[in-house]
């Protein structure tokens, strides 16, 4: 077993169990929040960190090159960012001034969010696919072809 490569940043917790950047320098980032870069289907490389205004401040390859004290401040913060409601159907897509509301069915309920171009519905590979909305909130739908012929034909219009 290796042993992990030495950061020159650290991690920790505030009162509220957010996730708290100490940078090298030692100035502490309050209200950060880990961010997974691409490709979804490696969740434990390319994490980014991000300040409130969502500057970058810190970029991290891989999980496993922190430390286990790191590694479980940075999976606790993740853990609740990673929320991903998943699309049941699609009850339909409006035209808005910025984008295009989406009415949809999720695993939580029926939900309405915003999303600004075609490019926030990727394809995860196979059958999946991700669609982000303008608050960055990601929707799964895990199999295309189980969606609702009319779900599947709405989907079609914009991807």
């Amino acid at each position: 077993m290796s042993t992990p490569a030495p950061t020159n940043f650290a991690f920790s917790s505030d009162e509220q169990g957010r996730l708290v950047f100490i940078a090298a320098d030692g100035v502490r980032h309050e209200k950060v929040r880990p961010v997974r870069l691409f490709p979804l289907t490696e969740p434990q490389h390319w994490i980014a960190i991000q300040d409130e205004e969502g500057r970058e401040l810190a970029i991290i390859e891989d999980l496993h090159a922190l430390d286990e004290a790191q590694q479980v401040a940075l999976q606790k913060a993740l853990a609740k960012r990673d929320f991903v409601p998943v699309i049941h159907s699609i009850d339909g897509i409006t035209r808005a001034a910025d984008g295009h509301d989406w009415h949809v069915t999720t695993d939580r309920g029926p939900t309405v969010f915003r999303v600004e171009n075609d490019e926030n519905i990727q394809s995860l590979g196979g059958t999946r696919m991700v669609i982000i909305d303008h608050g960055n909130t990601r929707y799964l739908i895990p199999n295309v072809t189980t969606l609702d012929v009319k779900s599947r034909q709405r989907l079609e219009r914009y991807y």
